[in-house]
């Protein structure tokens, strides 16, 4: 809870779920945003002693792919409460989540669980020839309440938070509402509990693949895949919940659709029907919207589409406009005080510790909040991008001297922490 309640993410949380005119000029957000100190002093009053409760909501009807869904939707102060306490629960639950599990997780979204599985169409024709594909039938208004919180229970000690969380789980009378901050990352770990882990860990299934409640399994026979199918069903019945009857076994040559696209191999990956189909709708004939802002924005909609897929010609056909590539540009972004910028989000040197982690550049005389003259290190973490600050001046010596040796980065190691002078801890390479 501690981390919770520190202000920083208070402050983090306020920030992105007021984020946008329309929200701070809104009857609510105006009100917040006058009294921000004294919202948040409240909000972490109530999460501290766990008397938080969400104080009520409307729903609306939204279109999603094609279908009519209800979401619950909260205030403005009820949600910056959640946004707070799903920050850090996310990022505790995500070193629980299998590589290849994407949706609603920090840095893995469609485009690169896409790549992930184009990565492995390329790399392992044979043993990729035929897929499983399966959905889970209306799969947030299904989840057990009672089973989700063993899981959270398993998971998390903490009995502040886990009283915040099951209020947050049994905000309707069954099932999880689907406009809710903490449904997506709590419903990945119920899935992950009950099917992510059997298949990969227990049963060693190479390549699998989940986005939500939709799920593929690649395989090199037919014969294997349906022996996978039927620990699918088995695990998802253990869960409550379904399976869509229009699950198949089908060559990959017929192409998987999936994420918006279709895969037939990891070089040939085609734009869905249905997604080329609503933006011709949209831009074409006439029912066309007319506004030439919504137009531009829709284009560029398509265009983030678009360049993930072999898609120059159609992209050309619908808009009119030639589509390049950023590569053929030759172009980079050069700073002004010549510092180099690392990908990656930055986490405390705190979380790395008895990591085995890939430390591939560093910077020094970064400035800081907490000081100047701070080493930032570029890492790689499970095969994701990452840093860290420092101001070690044992670690700035140490990665000093491996850049003068050859070759030297990156290099794998593992930071330890040792105890010194009084009760102090330093950070040291292994």
């Amino acid at each position: 809870m501690a981390e919770i309640l520190e202000r920083a993410n208070l402050e983090e949380a306020f920030k992105r779920v007021l984020a946008g005119r329309k929200r701070k000029r809104s009857f609510q957000g105006r009100g917040m945003v006058a009294r921000k100190e004294a919202v948040l002093d409240d909000i972490a009053r109530r999460l501290a002693d766990g008397s938080f409760r969400i104080s009520g909501y409307h729903e609306r009807e939204i279109t999603e792919c094609g279908k009519i869904r209800r979401i619950q939707v909260l205030s403005l102060h009820d949600r910056v409460a959640i946004f707070a306490v799903m920050a850090v629960v996310d990022r505790r639950l995500k070193k629980r989540f299998i590589r290849t599990t994407a949706a609603s997780i920090e840095g893995r979204g469609t485009h690169d669980l896409l790549n992930y599985m184009a990565d492995d169409l390329r790399a392992d024709p044979e043993g990729t020839a035929y897929c499983y594909k399966f959905d889970i039938r209306k799969f947030y208004e299904s989840v057990s309440q009672d089973r989700l919180m063993e899981c959270v229970q398993k998971v998390f000690k903490d009995r502040t938070l886990v009283t915040l969380l099951d209020g947050f789980v049994r905000m309707l009378p069954s099932g999880v509402s689907i406009g809710l901050r903490s449904s997506q990352g709590l419903c990945n770990l119920y899935l992950s509990h009950y099917l992510d882990h059997e298949l990969k860990d227990r049963l060693g299934v190479r390549h699998y693949y989940r986005y939500c409640d939709d799920g593929v399994v690649l395989g090199k026979s037919k014969s294997e895949l349906w022996k996978i199918r039927d620990v699918v069903h088995r695990q998802v019945e253990r869960a409550g919940l379904e399976v869509k009857p229009n699950e198949r076994v089908f060559p990959v040559g017929e192409g998987i659709d999936f994420l918006g696209y279709v895969l037939r191999d990891g070089e040939d990956i085609r734009l869905r029907k249905r997604v080329k189909q609503k933006f011709a709708r949209k831009t074409g004939g006439a029912k066309a919207v007319k506004s030439r802002r919504r137009r531009r924005e829709l284009t560029a909609s398509f265009y983030g589409m678009a360049k993930h897929a072999r898609c120059n010609n159609l992209f050309y056909v619908l808009t009119g406009r030639k589509m390049k590539s950023f590569k053929d540009l030759n172009v980079s972004y050069k700073p002004e005080d010549g510092k180099k910028r690392f990908p990656g989000t930055v986490v405390s040197i705190r979380e790395l510790v008895n990591l085995p982690i890939v430390v591939k550049d560093f910077e020094t005389g970064i400035k800081t909040e907490q000081g100047e003259d701070r080493c930032i290190v570029a890492i790689e973490v499970n095969g994701e991008s990452r840093k860290f600050f420092t101001n070690s001046e044992e670690m700035k010596n140490i990665l000093q001297q491996i850049k003068e040796v050859p070759d030297g980065f990156p290099f794998e190691t593992i930071i330890k922490t040792e105890s010194f002078g009084k009760g102090r801890t330093k950070y040291v390479f292994t």
